[in-house]
């Protein structure tokens, strides 16, 4: 009995897609042009969320385990203190809508991609010569 469980889970496991699809550009647009309050929201939080995720990427595991901040040379981006959520919102939102207007396929890219090139264009580190 308890090996036809087993074999019984690894077949619902292999069946079954377990990943949600990826939120695209045009679904992030979708949020953050939208008349409905929760929808505006969901669009500031997720540029957010992806922006504070990236910042993350500013961090290295040194050789005794501890994280630490990367050099600058090798930071993805810099976003300075007191920059508001509204500000990236903004910044995204007015990117996509340049950006789809010259390449309506760019509709179907990950945003997460899309925000993080956004903020890293617009807020770069200063890299020294």
């Amino acid at each position: 009995m308890r090996s036809a469980f087993f074999v019984l889970s690894l077949v619902m496991v292999g069946c079954c897609e377990a990943v949600a699809a990826q939120m695209t550009v045009g679904d992030l647009l979708k949020l953050c042009t939208s008349s409905n309050e929760s929808d505006k929201t969901a669009c500031s939080f997720y540029i957010l969320g992806v922006t504070e995720g990236a910042s993350f990427g500013n961090m290295a595991k040194d050789k005794a385990g501890t994280y630490r901040e990367r050099e600058l040379k090798d930071k993805l981006m810099c976003v300075p203190e007191g920059v508001t959520i509204t500000t990236m919102e903004f910044l995204v939102r007015k990117k996509m809508g340049e950006d789809l207007a010259i390449f309506p396929a760019d509709n179907a890219l990950p945003a997460v991609s899309f925000v993080v090139a956004v903020i890293a264009k617009q807020f770069p580190c200063e890299k020294p010569h």
